[in-house]
């Protein structure tokens, strides 16, 4: 560069340093604080200031702050020192919060007993708040809601919107205008909705009127989608709501006579979820444990490819970078854990759990020094951990006391109970599988999960993610997918990220059930063809004397072949009377009354043609069968001649295609769906889509499935023979990431493997703070902001961050069994991000130098980790202390643990802080981020000096990358940001490679912070290689049978091969490289205001605005404890 270029860049570089909100360090600070963090204000969006301003007046209003407690929590706010929660971040100091039907809007997440109609209305309007629910459903609580003894026919009266905006009501009207009779007149606020929906169920079960109701339903007065929602924020949803009455009807008309079973509780939770996809709702979370002793979250995870050609080979290449999590309720033997610990290595899937760690720090207050919580830990194993605590608890304490105390442990929600479950017995939705062991399918091979099976962990704000190919599954927001990150001729890449975090055009995996084992179950390969015959090309006709014929119809050809065939499988049902057939001019008709029936067992409707969850639900060979006549009756055979074939099934039901899709890939058949083009709607007015199987997942079809149809059958064996056909990599590529409302969440242990098929998505977990029943409040503390050696400072720090998650305990909640829990078991949490850049900055190179020696306990060793200690423990001591002192002073009830880490989330981005307690990927790196094409926080990244490129899944005509990001042909954006770790210019640095750091000296690490810091959990990931399993699964072990302070984290390959492929999402550089792209940056750079260069793009909400309930990548919320 020229000198003037050098004096500019320097000029720039003042001019940022004047004017910047955020540290140099965090480069990717705007992007993510103006996506998520600011609120728009008559037209403008808030600055870091303002926001600061606004959160802070909610503060101290609500906490009371004494002047010196005010000055201190802003002075640490202001300079990303200590920072309150996301939510608080979010809503804050806002005019709506100062509502207490609001305040749960504040909080990372709730928990309700589901024991009456009330716990169904509060859980609704907890979403609504954008706050995280949990919820309880075992038994003992839904045996106290009341029967069902109305049935309820419901008919719509208004359509949404009908009122004008001035004559709107915003509260419900139930009137009663017969006795057989009932009007409900929704209103137009969150209480409307939420009053609408618990009317209706409490009708189901009101004895003041007869055993039928006729239920009208008027949405009138509902505002139509797009509206601003001004106290929350976001915009109204409401295009879901008309379907949540006649659903809910329907599911409560079933249990007339006696009460809901808990699949029905999830189906209604199910029903008002679905209608909650409006004001930022998404962003939210939370959880807590429902029913079950092993709270371990879901994983769905692969396999190596057994076909012996390269794919997606999960063993040693796909999953390299996994982050899992098993749970151990008694302590496992060394061997146990060492195959847990290879297993999970191999698999992708990681995290260890010890259940009775975690139990004795959620009663801390009664279990405080070493020998008390290992005889705690005698009495869990021994199931006599209630008999413990009550023996310990002053006076008489009450049995409602002491069951809180035992529901203090469980694991983050993940799935939703309609998730299909590939299982020894074929395909079950896990309400199917609640409370039984189960035998799991993973990648073709089966594992056996614990006694408990399938268990309830919460009730959450649930999304529906949505592939372009088809796929789909719902989950909640903080659950990690595996996002393939690079992809090679050899070899494919993949990281494990939050479904919240991926973008449209990511690609995540499913799983491979190639080489699978058959399963048994209902049905046989003749009742499938028959019946995927019928639903591909039949028809039923006129019942006559309660008697039906299931009508099958061929033409073509082979029709005559077809019709001996289906005669003669007709003939083969048991107590079948002969078929008839008949024939017109271009076809011929096969029927049977015994075929009716055989449908009706499958739940085939006559209205209906379509794979129903029976069908779903067949074995191995009906599977094959069904499949094959459903595609022989409906399928094409296109592009044979051209070397680029495919099989195409096409429908107008979208949720056939879907079932079929799933069918197909649990027999290791891989397919996409897509809308036809020039397509007509049909069915319900869908337009029709198309089912395609391509590539090398043809030739699987015809070893499992195959045509019975005669031309069909040889035109796919004469162009399987001519053809050479690419591997299918088991990656489809992300559509969309939506709100789906809020339900019911759950989990299995899979002990062997940590694994099961859900939906065919590789699935991971997320991870946990002990408490129950609870509203849980986090802040985070951002050391790489601090000075090592400057004590004071961190002692405000902590402090104030101790205040701030302090302060939100003087709310009162209105619904009693909150405020019982608030007075109960007090929950906050005060974590810490750039722990790893503090010690550099505090102990030099060589910390450094002894991580990369494994963190021996050496002389120099030893006195490392007395450092490390006396920081950690000044620093709990300082967090407890803050908190105890305030608590103290105005009344309120100790909590009796406050300090956790949860890894890195968005506000650690806030600082460009190393993520929790872990080290970084490398020093140096370019981190690229995802945006839709002309997001408005993109324009504004590139008047700031980033460069902007096409995504990876945009493509020329010959598959070559596009260069060019206004390209027409350009969907998708990835901003192009380099990144430096805080202490990369220290000296000798460059010299350590911190991706070369062991497994073990990363434990050891992980265990200094939970044993000296941590009072609920610390969340970690522990990188490891195929070397390293044997020695970290003993050290595991050592530390559960020492009692050592270990509970849980995750397991991840290391990412080593750092092959060139083009516009990796993190991609590690030198420190040469690092300067001349950000000296390109600062020329580039148009204004240093960030604030500025966005106000020119941003004319309305941001589709991401507002955090999730918990702004980790790991949700740290509590837990509750397993029953005996």
């Amino acid at each position: 560069m020229q000198s003037d270029d050098f004096d500019m860049v320097k000029e720039l570089k003042m001019r940022r340093q004047r004017t910047a909100d955020f540290p140099a360090s965090a480069p990717a600070a705007n992007p993510v604080f103006f996506r998520t963090y600011s609120r728009r204000n008559q037209g403008v969006r808030e600055s870091w200031q303002q926001v600061c301003d606004r959160a802070l007046g909610g503060l101290i209003e609500l906490g009371q702050l004494t002047d010196a407690e005010a000055d201190l929590v802003e002075r640490m706010m202001r300079s990303l020192r200590s920072l309150p929660s996301g939510r608080w971040l979010w809503v804050g100091g806002t005019q709506w919060l100062e509502n207490p039907q609001n305040f749960s809007g504040a909080y990372n997440c709730t928990s309700t007993d589901v024991v009456d109609w009330d716990a169904f209305g509060l859980m609704m309007d907890l979403a609504m708040m954008g706050c995280g629910t949990g919820a309880v459903l075992e038994r003992r609580y839904i045996s106290q809601l009341p029967s069902i003894r109305n049935r309820l026919n419901v008919s719509a009266i208004r359509e949404i919107g009908r009122v004008s905006p001035a004559e709107r009501r915003e509260t419900t009207d139930v009137r009663v205008e017969s006795a057989d009779r009932v009007n409900i007149c929704a209103g137009d606020s969150r209480l409307g909705w939420v009053k609408a929906y618990q009317a209706l169920l409490e009708l189901s079960s009101d004895d003041r009127f007869a055993a039928e109701i006729e239920v009208g339903i008027d949405l009138g007065h509902i505002r139509p989608a797009g509206e601003t929602l001004k106290g929350f924020g976001g915009m109204a949803n409401p295009v879901k709501l008309p379907q949540l009455f006649p659903r809910a009807a329907r599911i409560l008309n079933r249990a007339i006579g006696r009460q809901l079973d808990a699949e029905e509780c999830c189906l209604l939770i199910d029903e008002a979820a679905a209608t909650i996809v409006a004001g930022n709702i998404r962003r939210s979370a939370g959880m807590r444990q429902f029913e079950g002793d092993s709270p371990l979250l879901k994983q769905n995870l692969w396999q190596p490819d057994e076909n012996g050609n390269w794919r997606i080979d999960p063993d040693r290449d796909a999953l390299r970078m996994a982050n899992h999590t098993r749970v151990f309720h008694q302590k496992p033997s060394e061997a146990e854990i060492v195959e847990a610990v290879r297993t999970q290595y191999h698999s992708g899937e990681g995290a260890i759990q010890w259940a009775g760690e975690a139990i004795a720090r959620g009663n801390a207050d009664l279990i405080s020094s070493h020998e008390e919580k290992r005889a705690f830990i005698r009495a869990y194993e021994a199931g006599t951990a209630e008999a413990f605590l009550r023996a310990r608890l002053p006076g008489d304490v009450s049995d409602r006391e002491l069951e809180h105390r035992l529901q203090r442990y469980g694991l983050n929600p993940c799935l939703t109970a309609d998730t299909w479950v590939h299982t020894e017995f074929g395909a079950r939705q896990i309400k199917e599988l609640l409370g039984q062991p189960t035998r799991v399918y993973v990648n073709g091979k089966l594992f056996d999960t614990t006694a408990d099976g399938f268990f309830a962990t919460g009730v959450k704000p649930i999304f529906q993610l949505a592939t372009r190919e088809g796929y789909s599954l719902r989950l909640t927001g903080n659950h990690q997918v595996l996002k393939v990150t690079a992809q090679t001729q050899q070899r494919q890449y993949a990281e494990w990220v939050e479904a919240e975090a991926l973008k449209p055009g990511d690609k995540v995996l499913i799983h491979n059930h190639s080489g699978l084992q058959p399963w048994a179950g209902k049905g046989n390969f003749q009742d499938g063809w028959l019946l995927g015959s019928l639903v591909g090309d039949g028809c039923f006709t006129e019942r006559r004397r309660d008697r039906a014929t299931a009508v099958l119809r061929y033409s073509g050809e082979s029709r005559a072949t077809m019709a001996l065939h289906a005669i003669e499988s007709i003939q083969g049902i048991t107590g079948t009377a002969l078929a008839a057939i008949s024939n017109d001019a271009n076809r011929t008709y096969v029927g049977a009354a015994n075929l009716d029936r055989l449908a009706a067992a499958h739940g085939i409707e006559r209205d209906c043609l379509t794979v129903t969850p029976e069908i779903e639900r067949g074995s191995y060979e009906f599977y094959r069968g069904f499949l094959r006549g459903l595609f022989d009756a409906s399928s094409t055979l296109r592009g044979a001649s051209k070397g680029a074939a495919s099989i195409r099934l096409q429908h107008s039901n979208p949720q056939l295609l879907e079932a079929v899709q799933r069918m197909l890939l649990r027999l290791g058949v891989a397919s996409a769906i897509a809308d036809r083009r020039s397509s007509t709607r049909l069915f319900g007015g869908n337009p029709e889509r198309e089912l395609a199987i391509t590539k090398d997942n043809l030739c699987r079809f015809e070893q499992v499935v195959g045509f019975r149809e005669p031309s069909k059958r040889n035109k796919l064996a004469q162009c399987l023979e001519r053809g050479r056909w690419s591997g299918e990599q088991f990656a489809v590529t992300v559509a969309s990431l939506t709100p789906d409302g809020i339900e019911p969440v759950f989990d299995c242990t899979v002990p062997a493997v940590s694994r099961f098929d859900a939906n065919g998505f590789v699935v991971h977990n997320c991870g946990e703070i002990i408490g129950a029943d609870f509203h849980c409040n986090l802040a985070e503390i951002h050391l790489n902001q601090l000075d090592p050696h400057d004590f004071d400072e961190q002692r405000e720090a902590f402090a104030a961050g101790g205040i701030a998650v302090a302060a939100l305990l003087n709310h009162r909640f209105i619904e009693p069994r909150y405020q019982y829990s608030r007075e109960l078991d007090p929950i906050v949490g005060v974590s810490f991000t750039g722990l790893f850049d503090f010690c550099v900055r505090a102990f030099g190179v060589n910390w450094l130098h002894w991580w990369a020696d494994g963190r021996p306990e050496t002389l120099a060793g030893q006195q490392f980790k007395q450092q490390e200690r006396e920081y950690l423990e000044r620093w709990r001591d300082t967090v407890c202390k803050a908190v105890w002192e305030y608590c103290d002073r105005r009344g309120i009830k100790r909590p009796n643990r406050c300090t956790t880490v949860q890894p890195s989330g968005t506000k650690s981005l806030l600082s460009g802080a190393s993520p929790g307690w872990h080290p970084p990927k490398a020093v140096r790196f370019i981190r690229r981020v995802t945006f839709r094409k002309n997001d408005p926080v993109a324009l504004a990244c590139i008047d700031y000096g980033y460069t902007v490129v096409p995504s990876q899944s945009d493509k020329d005509d010959r598959g070559h990358l596009l260069d060019d990001p206004f390209d027409p042909r350009c969907t998708e954006w990835l901003v192009e940001i380099p990144v430096a770790v805080p202490w990369a210019d220290l000296p000798g640095a460059d010299a350590i490679d911190v991706s070369q750091f062991s497994a073990l000296a990363q434990f050891d690490f992980s265990m200094q912070v939970q044993r000296h810091y941590v009072t609920h959990n610390t969340s970690s990931t522990l990188e490891l290689r195929a070397h390293e399993v044997e020695d970290l699964g003993k050290r595991i072990h050592q530390s559960i049978a020492n009692d050592e302070g270990y509970i849980s984290a995750a397991l991840l390959a290391r990412f080593d091969d750092l092959q060139t492929f083009p516009r990796l999402p993190f991609e590690p550089i030198d420190r040469a490289t690092y300067e001349r792209l950000m000296e390109m940056v600062l020329v580039r750079r148009q204004t240093d205001d960030f604030h500025a260069a966005l106000a020119k793009y941003d004319t309305a909400e941001l589709v991401e605005a507002g955090p999730a309930g918990c702004d980790s990548d790991k949700c740290m919320l509590p837990e509750a404890k397993p029953k005996s």
